[in-house]
């Protein structure tokens, strides 16, 4: 087949609110289209030198453009092969960390392309994907002509980034999950209603926020994109390099109180576990790891990361996936200060993991419709599930049968300490959580390679191979 005689371009169900451009697969690769719609501002992007200043500084991924002539009839003025990111995660799904640096980015990214006579359009959180502990900026279309008028995505940042920030600096942590509900970002009168008084004394919060918020209900109270004026949209200084330096302090100064939470001390109060059957357990995760060579690995309620740890330092992708959002951000912390380039922490309740959303339910992606990893890791995790989220033990055998290829995963009798802790004074409703039946359900769906019990705890480490 030549190049002129390729199908009709699909492009993604998520890709269709900018008419400069779409995503689309193609030969197992993501690729951009730029329309022609899109030219002008692509082709001042490249000549400007602000592709080359974002991708030398690593804030923006780097691409090539296919050979293949424009297409009219198509409407692609070009092709673009992004560099492929193994992970795409979402916002709702990273840490007060990871949020705060995917601002900084973001804010960095406007400030370099009003330096090259350009301005960003969107400002969406969705435009910035995690490579490791690191975020990056994906939406090449993202930038326009700077006219001098003010700031189209000032109102979209905010909603975004600073609203959320925010919110779980001084509310609550759990309040990021609103970004879940709300896809087009937390609305700031919102945020200010939810915002405690003490917000209104600081400027950044005052002017970014609740003035903003205010502003948005006086010029647009239908639901505008922008709240202000027409008049003052169109005329008047040019401002934007200014209220970036201000959003970057009042980003800067946001920052977690002291809090703590359930799980954050687990590894360090770690009762249930002798030293030689920590590191037995360690030892068994290596050895897994290294017979198997996953090209990507779960490690589902990692914690901390304690052994996702493991899986990287073998230079391996790994995606460690907790509950906690303290752990999360602590994970993530540390794996940027060690320049752990195999780490991605995420949020995620895996008793309600994330689901399709947005339009048409497939504009973002669920949790079991991204990366299909090699080897899951479930470790001290199926009472929790079992007894804390009352999930059958068939239900789970079926839904991680849906996501993995291998699955290394510690059964925890019902006698276990943390298992008899974790059910308190309830009646014992949990007639399946028998080792027979665990071993019968799962069975139904895997082929059971490996099984090592760890010395001294009662528990016992399978490895399973999925049998589709």
């Amino acid at each position: 087949m030549t190049v002129h005689e390729r199908p009709p371009r699909a492009r993604l169900p998520s890709s269709f609110r900018d008419p400069a451009g779409y995503v689309f697969l193609e030969d197992g690769l993501f690729k951009r289209a730029v329309t022609f719609l899109g030219r002008a501002d692509y082709d001042l992007f490249r000549e400007s030198g602000l592709y080359e200043a974002l991708v030398k500084r690593s804030l923006l991924v780097p691409h090539v453009e296919e050979t293949r002539e424009p297409d009219p009839e198509g409407r692609v003025y070009r092709t673009l092969v992004p560099e492929q990111i193994s992970h795409i995660s979402y916002p709702y799904e990273w840490s007060f960390a990871q949020l705060k640096d995917a601002a900084l980015l973001t804010l960095e990214v406007q400030k370099t392309a009003l330096q090259h006579g350009m301005s960003l359009k969107d400002a969406s959180g969705f435009n910035v994907v995690f490579r490791g502990p690191r975020p990056v900026f994906i939406d090449t279309l993202s930038f326009e002509k700077n006219t001098g008028k003010a700031w189209v995505a000032y109102g979209q940042f905010g909603n975004h980034f600073l609203a959320p920030l925010l919110l779980m600096a001084e509310v609550s942590l759990e309040l990021n999950g609103l970004l879940r509900s709300h896809l087009d970002g937390i609305p700031l009168e919102l945020a200010s209603k939810l915002l405690p008084r003490q917000t209104w004394m600081r400027l950044g919060p005052l002017m970014h926020v609740h003035l903003h918020a205010r502003s948005q209900k006086k010029y647009a109270p239908t639901g505008g994109a922008e709240a202000r004026p027409k008049a003052a949209l169109e005329s008047g200084p040019d401002r934007k390099a200014a209220i970036v330096d201000s959003l970057i302090s009042t980003v800067e100064g946001v920052r977690l109180p002291g809090a703590k939470t359930e799980w954050i001390d687990y590894y360090k109060e770690l009762k249930h576990y002798s030293r030689e059957a920590e590191d037995f357990k360690q030892s068994a995760v290596r050895r897994v790891v290294e017979s198997l060579r996953p090209r990507l690995v779960y490690d589902l309620g990692g914690n901390v990361g304690t052994y996702s740890r493991l899986v990287t330092q073998q230079g391996i992708d790994c995606v460690c996936y907790d509950i906690d959002p303290l752990c999360v951000n602590q994970n993530y912390l540390e794996s940027k200060r060690n320049g752990d380039s195999h780490m991605l922490p995420l949020l995620m309740d895996l008793t309600n993991p994330t689901p399709p959303l947005g339009f048409g339910l497939n504009e973002r992606l669920g949790f079991l419709d991204r990366s299909r990893p090699d080897l899951t890791l479930a470790l001290a995790l199926m009472h929790h599930i079992r007894i804390t989220g009352n999930v059958p033990l068939a239900r789970m055998a079926e839904v991680l049968a849906r996501m993995t290829r291998h699955l290394l995963i510690e059964w925890v009798p019902k006698e276990d300490r943390m298992a008899q802790s974790i059910m308190g004074n309830r009646p014992d409703i949990f007639e399946d959580y028998t080792l027979a039946n665990f071993q019968s359900v799962f069975g139904d769906y895997f082929s059971q390679e490996k099984a090592e019990e760890i010395p001294g705890t009662g528990r016992t480490l399978y490895l399973f191979c999925n049998r589709v």
